[in-house]
């Protein structure tokens, strides 16, 4: 999974969710579709023990929105 340090300079991010590394592969292919720029932080050795091992995705905050909509029909979550 890319990083930041693939983000436009122009581009500030937020955080979009925490996510199963299943659930953040398939998101993350769906914001690269809708051309929505995104990164992902991949958890550390001891974050996967605090966190289970969550994938922290963030994204174009000016696409929050349809961000959402992605990653809650891919994640199953109701808002």
């Amino acid at each position: 999974m890319p990083g930041l340090e693939r983000v436009p300079p122009d581009v500030r991010t937020v955080h979009l969710g925490q996510f199963t590394p299943e659930h953040a592969d398939a998101i993350a292919e769906a914001l690269q579709e809708e051309g929505i720029v995104w990164w992902a932080k991949l958890p550390g050795f001891f974050s996967r023990i605090w966190e289970f091992g969550g994938v922290h995705v963030f994204v174009d905050r000016a696409k929050l929105e349809e961000a959402r909509a992605i990653a809650d029909r891919i994640a199953g979550r109701d808002r």
